[in-house]
């Protein structure tokens, strides 16, 4: 029988004022081929270069981007305000947009966005470029969001329309502005990205007296916006000293945009000729680190073993608790204990930083809330039912049959690999129907288990012994789970974002 408990509880409860769906990093740049300077922990403002070719030339401007975010239900309203100059040059922008979220029975979410106002004025070299309504700019955009256990991934695409009118309204000069782009991304506790590839269609027409100067030109613009959580283990100079040192765990915003466009060159009187001018540079915008000192655990029985650093990490992080004099490398580990640790490297998605406000309140309850495990092997009062509970809700990891989670049964390779995998997303990314690694125990994989095995090798999850063998059914020592969930951290940190940014820009 299940166990329950029921209790009277002083809650501290903390309220979001917000509901459907929000992810950090998606939007964080505006969708104007610019950069931003990414996320800072309670700011709404941040620096902005954006690169504009209204003129027939690139001009970039700086300043800074305002976006202010609401939600009712399924709706999103942001509001997306730009300040920037160049000189004496200037470009102000105020943008409101509308998102409506659908999810669907498989858990995806579909979002769709429309342009609710607009407004803009630029001015180069003493011409002035506005639009001066919502009729001035179409726009479209659309997004499929797929949450996934520990990450959320999300890509889609985009379409917009700009005629701006040149100068005073009566003179009937114009500028438009066509783009079509496709952006990708992901977000996640140990980082997150999303990279945009924009390509833009420009046409002016100028009144010159003597006739009208039609010209055109094209330009095309790929951006990278990152975000990561970096570990580093930085050791005591002096011996005299209680501990040895310590990890410095610290967040690196890094947004790079390159362009090239290809322009007509303009004579001295301001009109197009038919040679044309092909440009092109990049922008940076890096934030300094944010950085905070992880504790300094003594684990004492890990010294001079080979997977000291990671144990060690582990214990930095505070996926392995206590203060490790009870700590065995080469024991084995339960399936109780990894749950809670991977419930600790893989946490869930933070919501977006913009969006979410929150009321610490208190109040006392007189009604009773009830407390049901899951499985019949779990009692609700064992140290890790929190952690059982959350990576079975989250999919990351299942029972065994029977309602039984076998908590103090020693994990394998095998169904370490499984749960890495169920947390990135990635089942799917193994062929059809079963995949074949090349580890030379490849038959020894149990069935269920292949697919995730042959992903996780592919991403430089797992790796095979000097034998070239994965050892599936090998229970997984303490010191082997510490190293899995090492390279997990590092993939969330590096090996997903260098798919995404490297894929997309040759920046780096």
């Amino acid at each position: 029988m299940k166990k329950r408990i029921t209790a009277f509880l002083l809650i501290i409860t903390t309220i979001l004022l917000m509901c459907g769906h929000a992810f950090a990093r998606e939007g964080i740049c505006g969708y104007e081929g610019g950069i931003s300077s990414g996320e800072v922990p309670d700011n709404t403002t941040f620096d902005y270069k954006e690169v504009t070719f209204i003129s027939g030339k690139p001009v970039v401007f700086e300043g800074t981007l305002l976006i202010k975010k609401s939600q009712r239900q399924d709706k999103l309203t942001t509001t997306y305000t730009y300040n920037l100059r160049n000189g004496e040059n200037t470009l102000t922008r105020v943008l409101t947009f509308t998102a409506e979220s659908e999810t669907k029975e498989n858990g995806q979410i579909t979002e769709t966005v429309s342009l609710t106002s607009a407004s803009e004025r630029v001015t180069i070299d003493g011409v002035t470029y506005t639009i001066p309504n919502r009729n001035n700019y179409q726009f479209a955009r659309s997004t499929l969001i797929d949450p996934r256990p520990a990450v959320t991934y999300h890509a889609g695409s985009i379409w917009s329309r700009k005629v701006y009118q040149v100068g005073a309204a009566a003179d009937g000069n114009t500028v438009t502005i066509e783009c079509t782009g496709t952006y990708y991304g992901y977000d996640q506790y140990w980082g997150n990205a999303e990279s945009l590839l924009l390509d833009y269609i420009i046409s002016g027409e100028r009144n010159t007296g003597d006739g009208v100067d039609i010209w055109g030109g094209t330009a095309t613009i790929a951006i990278s916006s990152t975000s990561t959580e970096q570990l580093e283990y930085f050791e005591n100079r002096p011996n005299q000293i209680s501990f040895a040192g310590s990890y410095v765990q610290s967040r690196m915003n890094s947004n790079v945009l390159e362009y090239t466009c290809m322009m007509p060159e303009f004579d001295a009187k301001g009109i197009s000729t038919d040679r044309i001018v092909t440009y092109s540079d990049s922008l940076v915008i890096e934030t300094f680190p944010i950085q905070r000192r992880l504790a300094s655990v003594d684990v004492r029985n890990a010294r001079g073993h080979w997977a000291e650093n990671d144990i060690r990490l582990m214990f930095g992080l505070e996926v392995f608790k206590g203060d490790g004099s009870a700590f065995y490398p080469d024991n084995y580990m339960t399936r109780a204990e990894f749950a809670a640790a991977i419930a600790r490297v893989a946490k869930e998605v933070p919501q977006d930083p913009t969006l979410v406000r929150r009321t610490a309140t208190t109040r006392r309850t007189t009604g009773k809330e009830v407390v049901i495990s899951p499985f019949d092997d779990v009692s609700i009062n064992n140290i890790y039912f929190s952690d059982i509970k959350s990576v079975f809700e989250r999919g990351i990891m299942m029972g065994k049959g029977d309602n039984r989670f076998a908590p103090n049964d020693y994990i394998t390779k095998a169904e370490a690999t499984v749960a890495i995998i169920r947390a990135l997303g990635f089942e799917s990314l193994a062929p059809a129907p079963v995949a074949v690694t090349s580890f030379r125990d490849n038959d020894l994989i149990p069935e269920h288990a292949r697919n995730a095995a042959y992903v996780a090798q592919k991403i430089g999850i797992i790796q095979s012994d000097s034998r070239g063998n994965m050892n599936p059914n090998k229970r997984l020592t303490k010191a082997e789970g510490a190293s899995l969930l090492h390279s997990l951290i590092k993939y969330l940190q590096e090996g997903i974002r260098k798919d995404y940014r490297d894929r997309l820009i040759n920046y780096y």
